[in-house]
């Protein structure tokens, strides 16, 4: 695995060969990289006129498996490495087997095309394996760009299986760690360590589904490293699984790895369409409207059953994408296969990194990355600016139905963090539900966070799939946090929780307890919103935009709102609390409307400038209650016991029960 204090050495975006050299003790299995330094000739810059110079291709035969001698693959890269610069080499084979080297092979220098696709008997699974037998694995170096390597396993170097230093490589149809029997058979390094531009880790040019390209798996390192690497893209890969995608063969680092200010990498993409049915993935089927249909986005990774992380983005990467991918589940998505550590973790990264599913003019989650499994959090963001997480799955099944929750939370951001931006206007948002603990958490002094139209407990559009603690918990004090045009309902714990220090959060406005339509039952086991700890200076309601009229917390186990602890300066508004969204029929909180207990001070519940300033209406109990110990809150300006249209909508017990002192009960209809 690569750790953020060896990271420190990867300074510059693109990375010259004698910087890769220089910069590999910092990433598992670069030992091939400075043994092939030490035999590199200079490579000599290209200039406009050699690089319209067409390539003289020659093909050149493996006809045995020995190590060495006529007509082996070493002397075939000897051969190609003496060509000129102008010149390629499409190296073929006719034979299939193993080739269990004594020695490490030469570093390649030359555009070379290692295509074991050509061995007889080749029918889309690798034939023929290089067994390093711990030397030195597979180097691109100086000179050889352009260059490919089709159809190979590559299986026991001793560091990193493939390792690229020149740009514009291609690995496609390869067995990365594991043998021609698909058994593990792992590289001790990184299966692939990327140093350079432009490669391209598998293809699917016809945007195909259920095509594996690679299959980088039981790797001691990580499975791929992207170190300083820009504009590389991963497609249609298995990377800890076997080819099925339904066992764990897993790298013991991470996945993959995007590190030392590696940018603007493309891990997965944007296809959903089945080009041979035309069927296009809609798994909430246009937003509740029709039939589901479930197609696995073509491009996307399986990136499950690691050691480490599904994804690690940290040392300054910036502007990478992820698009498509499973990652912690299977193949289809449908099952539990999830990395031990965190499906994505963003540590320290550079601006700009995003996961997004859908764009504004597609149908919601047409791409999503499901992540979902894993053994800690789905998305763990920390001291990371400008994340975007829109459009995605995070403990629910690609068929937006099963739970397949990730242990902790489905995201969780902390840190410093400024900027994070989860979902967006529709259809952006994500679901977070079936998670162990909540569907969101926004610790430390993380600033600027917006989640923005988030199924927090529910299925998209759908039924209950419960978080284990709450819909969202905010204890940050970075301030400037908005929980916006959510649904935060059927959570085991409350729908929203501010607690802690958690200050500057405004919540507005969004559904917890009741349906995405805001006409039916979806229960949280706790309060629809609860503030407690020392949360303060938080409003709750105000006048944003939005397909839900106004906040409304109703139809809970508990309070619909419920204000404890030591929390003070909160203000509430613009709230219906035991209605539905439109405030004209009941669906009562359980406990009744509004709860202030513990030593809550200095609260309001409502506005003199507003008539009404919330309708606290229909709940089974009190309309509001402010216990003992209570101090300095007040009650003002509400329509207690009514309808929005002044109708009476009464609460089961009193309008309001004062047992602390300098309360202030004001201006309230009943």
């Amino acid at each position: 695995m690569v750790t953020a204090g060896r990271n420190r050495i990867f300074r510059h975006r693109r990375l010259s060969w004698d910087r890769a050299r220089w910069a590999c003790a910092a990433v598992t299995g670069c030992a091939a990289l400075a043994a092939a330094a030490s035999t590199a000739a200079p490579a000599a810059a290209a200039t406009p006129a050699a690089a319209a110079h067409p390539l003289a291709v020659r093909t050149l035969v493996v006809r045995t498996l020995h190590d060495a001698g006529p007509a082996s693959l070493r002397a075939a890269i000897t051969v190609a490495n003496s060509s000129g610069p102008h010149s390629a080499t499409r190296i073929v084979f006719a034979v299939r087997g193993t080739i269990r080297l004594a020695r490490a092979l030469p570093a390649i220098h030359r555009r070379v095309a290692i295509d074991a696709t050509s061995a007889p008997g080749y029918h889309g699974r690798p034939v023929v394996a290089i067994n390093f037998r711990r030397h030195l694995g597979l180097v691109f170096g100086p000179g050889s760009g352009g260059s490919s390597l089709l159809g190979v396993a590559v299986e026991r170097a001793g560091d990193a299986g493939v390792s690229l230093v020149a740009r514009n490589i291609t690995l496609n149809h390869n067995y990365i760690g594991l043998n021609l029997r698909g058994h593990p058979a792992g590289n001790h390094g990184n299966g692939v360590l990327v140093a350079s531009n432009g490669n391209r880790i598998g293809l699917n040019p016809a945007k195909a589904v259920n095509v594996v390209a690679n299959v980088i798996s039981a790797n001691a390192g990580a499975g791929i490293v992207f170190a300083g690497s820009a504009h590389n893209t991963v497609v249609s890969n298995r990377i800890g699984t076997n080819r099925a995608g339904t066992r764990a063969l897993g790298n013991r680092g991470d996945g993959i790895v995007l590190t030392g200010g590696a940018a603007d990498n493309e891990i997965g993409g944007t296809a959903y369409v089945n080009p041979a049915t035309g069927e296009a993935n809609d798994p909430t089927g246009d937003k509740g409207t029709e039939q589901p249909v479930f197609v696995v986005p073509p491009l996307g990774n399986t990136i499950s059953g690691n050691k480490g992380n599904g994804v690690l983005i940290n040392a300054g990467a910036r502007g990478n994408r992820l698009n498509g991918n499973f990652i912690g589940t299977t193949g289809h998505g449908d099952r539990a296969l999830g990395n031990a550590q965190n499906g994505v973790r963003i540590y320290r990264a550079g601006p700009g990194n995003s996961l997004t599913g859908c764009k504004f003019v597609n149908n919601p989650f047409v791409y999503y990355n499901v992540i979902s499994a894993n053994h800690r959090n789905g998305v763990y963001v920390t001291s990371t600016d400008n994340v975007t997480v829109q459009g995605n799955f995070l403990g629910i099944a690609a068929n937006n139905a099963t739970a397949l929750g990730n242990r902790g939370d489905g995201i969780l951001v902390g840190g410093s963090s400024a900027n994070t931006q989860v979902g967006g206007v529709i259809p952006l948002g994500n679901v977070s539900a079936g998670n162990g603990r909540n569907g969101i958490e926004v610790t430390g002094k993380a600033h600027g966070f917006v989640t923005f139209n988030t199924f927090g407990g529910l299925a998209a559009f759908g039924g209950a799939v419960p978080n284990g603690h709450d819909g969202v918990l905010i204890t940050s004090t970075g301030g400037d946090n908005l929980v916006r045009t959510n649904v935060m309902s059927g959570n085991k714990g409350n729908g929203i929780e501010l607690a802690g220090n958690a200050s500057g959060v405004t919540v507005d406005p969004d559904i917890a307890g009741l349906n995405t339509k805001g006409n039916g039952l979806l229960p949280n086991g706790g309060d629809g919103l609860l503030i407690d700890g020392h949360a303060h200076g938080n409003t709750i309601g105000g006048t944003l935009r939005s397909v839900i009229p106004q906040n409304t917390f109703s139809g809970n186990h508990g309070y619909g709102v419920a204000i404890t602890g030591h929390a003070y300066r909160n203000l509430v508004i613009r709230s219906a609390i035991g209605t539905d969204t439109i405030a004209t029929a009941a669906l009562g909180n359980q406990a009744g409307g509004v709860l202030l207990a513990g030593s809550a001070y200095n609260n309001a519940i409502g506005s003199p400038q507003l008539h009404p300033a919330n309708l606290i209406s229909g709940n089974t109990g009190i309309g509001v209650t402010l216990r003992a110990h209570t101090r300095g809150n007040w009650v003002i300006s509400n329509w207690i016991g009514l309808d929005r249209l002044g109708r009476s909508l009464p609460n089961s017990g009193r309008p309001v029960l004062n047992l602390g002192r300098n309360n202030h009960i004001l201006r309230n209809r009943v």
